[in-house]
């Protein structure tokens, strides 16, 4: 769901640069780390801060059995993505069912749909409703998941007509069991609207058009605009969350049923947004009456230039201070991952990869990041 960042190329020159000098430290996300003894950890991304140690956990803490029972104690959601549920890997319905009381089925895109038929999106809502999760389907429209047989040739009017039979026919399909629809997804660029062939068959409306059939469909479900990069109202990408910000905010201008904005969440460890400016973005999203939620989340960790243990640090408090600093927000309704074990992540090329960006390892087993979760879930 990340389309490729223009400006990480720069940085990542620099961050090689700084590396190979001892000296220097290691550059890492907003911040710099430097090994000396007196430096203390601030908000700066300029400041010196204190290098992590690794964290551990001691006899007197109590933990819920679940990040799932933590969540409850906030009254928040938690979910992750699932495209299908696999059969053969008992470990993962066990894992998703046991930790998550919320699931995204990214097998409802339109693509998927069209070729394939409900079958992977329906075995997802079959398992989510018999451990009392709830649902969320997604991505209704986006210009990523389009039907092979939709091109620059397709007349506006068949392709608004498709779009139309799509969504109503989806959303009537899954009426009272899915409960939220992330119903237009990265139709923004930080100049404006993404030039895609929905905008240029169909206009600016199409995204107006799809809320209302939406709605219209299904009256009770919830219904989201959700993009990437879009999390921070000040530094990191600020223009393209200015962008988001304005169309979410002609669009409730305009009486569109649109509930809440769906901030992706996709990071970096070497280059990540400040939480206060995640914050400050929250705030004046829910000032438009919207909910806010953090829809795709992980942290890549593969290009920071340290030790396994400190890279998994790194990717701890990452989690931690993101998820600690959004959910004290009013409005803040739910947090999903981009799925939850590294055994089945893959990036936006589908490579596998070594990125290591989810809570639990290769085998199932939870990795610094999920703690940083949990403690961020218990005010800790």
């Amino acid at each position: 769901m990340l389309a490729a960042r223009t400006d990480r190329r720069k940085f990542l020159n620099y961050l090689a640069t700084a590396a190979a000098g001892a000296a220097v430290g290691a550059v890492v996300g907003r911040y710099v780390w430097i090994p000396t003894p007196t430096s203390t950890e601030t908000a700066s991304r300029t400041t010196s801060v204190a290098k992590p140690q690794p964290r551990t956990i001691t006899e007197t803490l109590v933990y819920p059995a679940s990040l799932r029972a933590a969540a409850e104690t906030r009254g928040l959601l938690i979910g992750s993505t699932a495209h299908e549920i696999e059969p053969k890997d008992t470990r993962f319905g066990a894992t998703l069912a046991r930790e998550f009381d919320s699931v995204t089925a990214s097998s409802m895109s339109w693509a998927q749909v069209d070729c394939c038929g409900y079958k992977a999106a329906d075995a997802v809502v079959k398992f989510a409703s018999a451990h009392q999760m709830k649902i969320k389907g997604h991505p209704l429209i986006w210009h990523g998941a389009l039907p092979d047989w939709i091109d620059e040739n397709t007349p506006a009017n068949t392709l608004r007509w498709a779009m139309q039979a799509h969504i109503r026919g989806e959303i009537t399909r899954y009426r009272g069991k899915v409960y939220a629809w992330n119903v237009v997804n990265e139709a923004v660029e930080s100049d404006g609207l993404r030039k895609t062939i929905l905008l240029e068959k169909l206009g600016e409306d199409y995204i107006a058009e799809a809320f209302r059939l939406a709605h219209e469909a299904d009256p009770n479900a919830l219904l989201f605009y959700n993009d990437y990069s879009a999390e921070a109202a000040g530094g990191l990408h600020k223009a393209k969350s200015d962008q988001v910000y304005e169309l979410v905010k002609k669009l409730v201008a305009d009486d569109v049923p649109i509930h809440g904005v769906g901030l992706q969440m996709h990071l970096f460890a070497v280059e990540y947004p400040r939480p206060e400016d995640i914050v400050a973005n929250v705030r004046r999203l829910t000032a438009l009456g919207l909910k806010v939620n953090i829809s795709e989340m992980d942290v890549r960790i593969k290009e920071l230039p340290l030790a396994m243990s400190e890279r998994l640090e790194m990717q701890r408090r990452i989690y931690h201070d993101v998820i600690a600093a959004c959910v004290k927000e009013k409005g803040f309704t739910d947090i999903t991952f981009w799925g939850f074990t590294d055994a089945y992540w893959t990036n936006e090329l589908g490579q596998r990869g070594t990125d290591y960006p989810l809570l639990f390892d290769e085998n199932y087993q939870p990795k610094p990041a999920y703690w940083g979760v949990m403690d961020a879930l218990l005010g800790r």
